[in-house]
C-alpha cells in the first residue's frame, strides 16, 4: 500500500471508530479488542504483510453497522427480544452497504463485515452460508469475535476467563473453524503463560487480562 493510501485508510478508521465511541463506547471498545486479536493471530499464523494489515483493519470495522441501530438496543441490560435480535442481525448488511456507499472497495473488508456471523454448519446469519462458502478471513475474523464476545462484560452476561472462553468455543467446533480454532487455542495459551512475550499486540492484549 502507497503512503498516501494508508493515511487515506487510517483517516477513514479514524473517522469510524469516533463515531462508535460516540455512539456506543462499548462498541468502540469491542471493535479494538477485536482488531488486536485479529492483528495477533495473524502474526501467529504467519500470514502475508498486507493480510496481517487487512485483517487488522477488518477486525475495526467488522460491527460498523451497529452505528445504525438504537443505541438503547445495543445497550440494553437485559436480554434481547425475538425482535430486537432480528434489528440487531441487521448490522452486517448494513455495515457492508455503509463501507460500499463510502467508498471502500477492499473485498476482504467487505466479506468480513458481511459475513462475520457465518457459522460453517449453516446456522449463522446473514445468507446462512455453509463451510465451502466461508473464507479464511471471515474464519479468522469470526474466532476473534467470538472470542472477544465472551471475554468482554455485557450488561446482563459477566465476562467469561480467557480459559472458559476456550472451552466454550471448543463445544461449537461443528461452527467454527477446528484448525484455526486449536491455533487460536495455542496463541492465546502461549500470552497468558507466565513470562511468555509475543511482542507489542500480544503484550497490549495480556494487559486486558482477557
Amino acid at each position: 500500500m502507497i503512503p498516501l493510501e494508508a493515511k487515506h485508510e487510517a483517516r477513514r478508521n479514524t473517522y469510524w471508530m469516533n463515531a462508535a465511541r460516540a455512539h456506543d463506547p462499548t462498541l468502540h471498545l469491542h471493535c479494538v479488542h477485536v482488531s488486536e486479536l485479529c492483528a495477533c493471530f495473524s502474526a501467529f499464523l504467519n500470514l502475508p504483510l498486507d493480510q496481517q494489515t487487512a485483517l487488522k483493519r477488518s477486525g475495526l470495522l467488522h460491527d460498523i453497522g451497529k452505528l445504525k441501530l438504537p443505541a438503547a438496543i445495543l445497550q440494553k441490560p437485559s436480554p434481547l427480544t425475538p425482535e430486537e435480535t432480528t434489528i440487531v442481525q441487521a448490522h452486517t448488511y448494513l455495515g457492508y452497504e455503509m463501507l460500499l456507499e463510502n467508498g471502500e472497495t477492499d473485498e476482504l473488508l467487505l466479506t468480513t463485515t458481511r459475513d462475520h456471523h457465518e457459522r460453517l454448519d449453516g446456522s449463522g446469519y446473514p445468507r446462512q452460508l455453509t463451510a465451502p462458502e466461508i473464507s479464511a478471513a471471515v474464519r479468522i475474523v469470526t474466532l476473534c469475535d467470538v472470542f472477544a464476545a465472551m471475554t468482554e462484560p455485557r450488561p446482563y452476561v459477566a465476562a467469561m476467563k480467557w480459559d472458559e472462553a476456550l472451552a466454550t468455543m471448543a463445544k461449537m467446533r461443528n461452527r467454527l473453524d477446528h484448525d484455526l480454532l486449536a491455533g487460536f487455542a495455542t496463541m492465546m495459551t502461549a500470552l497468558h503463560a507466565p513470562k511468555k512475550r509475543f511482542g507489542p499486540l500480544g503484550n497490549r492484549l495480556r494487559k486486558k487480562k482477557t
